[in-house]
């Protein structure tokens, strides 16, 4: 796929959320699918409480292409201008994760 400049956000593009109860983590699988390219525009998280140890990741086919630690309870987004692309017919795994409090992660998404 030749490289394009995007804006906004694309037709067919779809809402993912997960919420975690404490000592788990929220965890959104975008599953692969063949000939498709998984894509990320904007995450949004939070937790019911300042984390101990928050941290926000994606990874792409097993591999870390993003990770962030989180200190505060939030919310707070991360938005791509140009998209993270997953690796073709592969899964991206979005999790927020900390030990000791609820998180919530919502994310944009979409496939081509």
């Amino acid at each position: 796929m030749a490289d394009a400049v995007r804006q906004g956000v694309p037709t067919g593009a779809s809402g993912s959320n997960a919420a975690a109860a404490s000592g788990n983590a929220a965890v959104i699988t975008l599953p692969g699918v063949a000939g498709k390219r998984n894509a990320v525009s904007f995450l949004s998280w939070s937790y019911d409480a300042e984390p101990t140890s928050g941290r926000l990741t994606i990874t792409d086919d097993g591999n870390t292409v993003f990770q962030v630690d989180i200190t505060a309870a939030g919310p707070g987004f991360f938005s791509f201008p140009t998209p993270l692309l997953g690796t073709l017919s592969k899964a991206v795994v979005i999790t927020l994760a900390d030990g000791s409090v609820n998180g919530k992660v919502n994310a944009i998404t979409w496939q081509e």
